[in-house]
């Protein structure tokens, strides 16, 4: 539930009203299967997912991750997840792609050695490794979504979520991570 406002009029007071975001879903998805999340805009879609990666605490209800309460240890949960969402938010565009990976490979606490053989697997798996040292502020925005998909890899999770992974990629790639998430999931 959250609380939202709404405006009659330019001059005119805001209704301050509570919106129910998500209501009442249960759902139980298996280790290596692809779940698909499928609603009208403002459906809930992307609050159920922040849910479910410990970005939101829901108001009621509780949410496992193998019999593990992820509201209670959040720590365990994201050990276990990552998130890969569509836009241009969640990379920091004054560092290299590069530098963006090590930093977010080394919040998961990936061995540094290790960390640079991933850093090189999903540069190609992304097809950036020719950008992978020039400030993300000067990629375009389907550069800036590979990225993306290359932080949310960068751990090898248990747990993948997506939202809105293809959003402003082009055909071809689109089709490629789709491929790289059926190889994942198998």
């Amino acid at each position: 539930m959250y609380t939202a406002k709404a405006k009659k009029g330019i001059f005119g007071r805001a209704d301050i009203r509570k919106k129910v975001a998500v209501d009442d879903i249960s759902i139980e998805i298996k280790k290596g299967h692809i779940t698909g999340l499928l609603g009208l805009n403002g459906a809930g879609k992307t609050t159920t997912i922040k849910m479910l990666t410990t970005l939101l605490a829901p108001t009621s209800g509780i949410i496992e991750i193998d019999y593990v309460d992820i509201i209670k240890d959040k720590l365990y949960a994201r050990n276990k997840i990552n998130l890969i969402m569509g836009g241009e938010r969640g990379v920091y565009w004054r560092l290299t792609e590069r530098e963006n990976l090590r930093y977010f490979g080394s919040l998961y606490k990936i061995n540094p050695k290790e960390l640079d053989r991933r850093i090189e697997e999903t540069l190609e798996v992304v097809g950036l490794q020719k950008a992978a040292d020039i400030v993300v502020e000067k990629y375009s925005k389907g550069m800036k979504q590979r990225l993306q998909i290359a932080r949310g890899l960068i751990n090898n999770s248990e747990y993948l979520f997506f939202d809105e992974p293809t959003l402003g990629l082009d055909i071809v790639i689109a089709k490629e991570l789709r491929n790289h998430i059926r190889k994942l999931a198998d």
